[in-house]
């Protein structure tokens, strides 16, 4: 299946099957869908109809060149049900009017209630089985009528724009793919979702067994099961290649006997913890949680060190960047930019407004002058950031000029200009190739956003923050490379963005976190926005603090986490990355040029009175006070009131 084929658009499944409730308690199996069944089957009023259609055809059929019986006319996965939801979205609001020779549908037959959608599939409409697309459990944009499209009014004299949602989602979109995208990752799901895989890619696609499973459709939906090539007459040509087209494709068959099922590892047990499990559970553990017990954040200090590259002429010993190389911590000063694969540096802000290539790592070869690019900004470079992968390069000028340039190992090829900045210079910038984003903040406060493959403007962040002074230049940007979110701090507020410019969350600062402890800079984690219990954001501070923090989804808050006990650092933290294939390492640097490693505990490395804490909590499903910020009512599955920590681990 393909993003690129509206005819064979990927295909997820209904998960929940309640819409009404004010809650949804995704531990409770009788909320979700069964699994084990067609949409066409999931009432046995349904099925029974569905079943003497199927019976009837095949009394009459004596022919093989005759189309042969099924159970449906319509299919779950076609062009016309994904333009259905995707309709306020371009290009598919363009593609749904084409479809519809010019204008929408009529609004009752419109996508506008995700509830209603669900009955019509599920109960009330014998030509309705459709099934979900993927951005159901990952994009919230999709139900919002953004571009105010005129969609018309129902029957009951009801304007349709947004997508009415169900009464648990509380109104709001990112809420209902959250806990959507827990549904498909809870128990329950791990546990069935074979099933569903059997009927839809497996062995109960065709033959005996879909016609035991209620699962069979028109023939021509079928793979393989049609040869243009020997239709001579062309009006049944194009008759057969519009059925096709429009009426669904069935996916490829993958596996001719039943998948197995998806493992479930738990790693609490009766009275202790299974450490092999732990070690299966590390993959799907938030950032900076304890494996086996998300709830819980326990970092320690694990190494320290001077920063010495990159130092000469520095009128401090600020460090600018980091990084681990076989164990070894490295970093660079404060004008100097890591090149993580090649191990080099940039080092920037000299009088020839360009950069200098060094070698980072490589004992007497360390510092050593690989090449020198001057003359690529008409003033003093004042920032500098490059991808992970080393081959894109943006620098921000004392000019307020931004400007993208491609490495090929040697030279430096200009690729463009932007401009958007007002006044002064650029102060931060990030750049994400899997996204094809570029993120740039200024001094005079403004966090733009860039498209890489354009190379133009997309939008200004719409931050939060008084009247701009010099108080409110941006300090950080940060982009999580898993799901695009960019995180800003400008003066000393600290926000939360998704890829569409989307207000994700916000901290307010008090009195004293603005000016005692003020962040000196920030950085984004990988952690995907549907795992609560994870670390979105890290902040440094002036007073040397480490403070991590998580989402409150219901008041759309950034609140503090974990302040790191360990204090090695007594002055303005000046650099931070996040490493680890499991994000749990912490690289820190200060004003002084210290730099520290600081790494999650694992469950086997606690003393044994937080493992007893830990124990209690997870079999009671109580937490701590420092939790009770959290949503626990009923939404998480990943980490929920009965403090969970079997999560799903795939089996070959």
């Amino acid at each position: 299946r393909s993003y690129n084929d509206l005819t064979q658009y990927p295909v997820f499944p209904w998960i929940l099957a309640d819409y009404d409730s004010e809650d949804i308690d995704l531990n409770d199996p009788s909320v979700y869908r069964d699994l084990s069944k067609p949409m066409g089957a999931q009432g046995e009023t349904r099925a029974a109809q569905f079943r003497e259609r199927y019976e009837a055809l095949e009394s009459n059929y004596f022919n093989e060149d005759e189309p042969p019986p099924f159970h449906y006319g319509t299919h779950y996965s076609c062009a016309a049900y994904v333009l259905y939801y995707l309709m306020r979205l371009e290009p598919f609001s363009r593609l749904a009017l084409t479809l519809q020779g010019g204008r929408f549908d009529v609004a009752d037959r419109l996508f506008h209630n995700i509830g209603a959608s669900w009955r019509s599939a599920s109960t009330e409409n014998l030509q309705d089985v459709r099934e979900l697309i993927p951005e159901f459990f990952y994009l919230p944009d999709f139900l919002l009528n953004k571009n105010m499209f005129d969609f018309g009014t129902t029957q009951l004299g009801k304007t349709v724009h947004d997508v009415t949602l169900p009464r648990w989602a509380k109104g709001d979109p990112e809420r209902f793919v959250r806990i959507h995208r827990q549904a498909l990752e809870s128990d329950y799901v791990s546990k069935n979702l074979h099933f569903w895989v059997d009927l839809v890619f497996g062995y109960k696609q065709r033959g005996k067994e879909a016609v035991a499973a209620l699962n069979t459709f028109v023939h021509v939906t079928y793979e393989g099961q049609v040869d243009l090539d020997t239709i001579e007459d062309p009006i049944q040509r194009e008759s057969t290649i519009a059925q096709i087209q429009n009426f669904g494709q069935t996916p490829s068959r993958l596996e001719r006997k039943p998948f197995p099922q998806r493992n479930v590892v738990v790693a609490l047990k009766e009275k202790s913890i299974d450490f092999n499990a732990v070690n299966c559970l590390a993959p799907l553990t938030p950032p900076f949680c304890v494996v086996g017990a998300p709830h819980r954040v326990y970092l320690k200090v694990a190494m320290w060190d001077t920063c010495r590259v990159g130092m000469a002429g520095q009128v401090d010993s600020s460090v600018g960047d980091m990084c681990l190389v076989k164990g070894q911590l490295v970093g660079v000063g404060r004008t100097c930019s890591l090149i993580l694969p090649a191990k080099k540096y940039y080092r920037y802000g000299g009088p020839n407004n360009g950069v200098s290539v060094h070698v980072a790592v490589g004992g007497y070869k360390e510092n050593r002058v690989l090449s020198i690019h001057d003359g690529m900004h008409r003033a003093p470079i004042s920032v500098l950031k490059p991808s992970l992968n080393g081959h894109w390069l943006v620098s921000g000028c004392m000019d307020s000029t931004v400007r993208v340039w491609k490495y090929d190992g040697k030279n430096m090829h200009l690729r463009a200009t932007l401009c958007g900045h007002d006044n002064g210079k650029i102060t931060c910038i990030d750049i994400s190739t899997t996204f094809g984003t570029v993120v740039t903040g200024g001094a005079d406060g403004n966090v733009l956003v860039w498209d890489l493959r354009t190379l133009s403007f997309m939008r200004k962040l719409r931050l939060p923050t008084p009247e701009v002074d010099e108080e409110t230049a941006a300090v950080s940007v940060s982009i999580n490379h898993k799901n695009g979110n960019i995180m800003t701090l400008v003066g000393s507020q600290i926000c939360l963005f998704d890829i569409n410019g989307n207000l994700v969350a916000k901290q307010q600062p008090d009195d004293e976190f603005t000016s005692k402890h003020r962040p000196s800079c920030a950085v984004a984690t990988d952690c995907p926005e549907w795992m609560e219990n994870g670390i979105v954001a890290i902040t440094g501070h002036v007073n040397g603090d480490l403070r991590l923090w998580s989402i409150n989804h219901d008041d759309h808050l950034l609140v503090m986490r974990h302040l790191m006990p360990d204090k090695v650092h007594s002055c303005p933290i000046t650099a931070l990355r996040v490493m680890g294939d499991n994000q749990n390492t912490l690289l820190v640097g200060d004003k002084s040029g210290k730099m520290s490693v600081c790494k999650t505990l694992s469950l086997d490395a606690l003393n044994p009175q937080e493992l007893s804490v830990i124990l209690h909590e997870l079999r009671t499903g109580c937490v701590s006070g420092e939790m009770k910020y959290t949503d626990r009512s009923k939404v998480n599955a990943a980490d929920n009131a009965r403090g969970l920590i079997g999560l799903m681990t795939g089996t070959e």
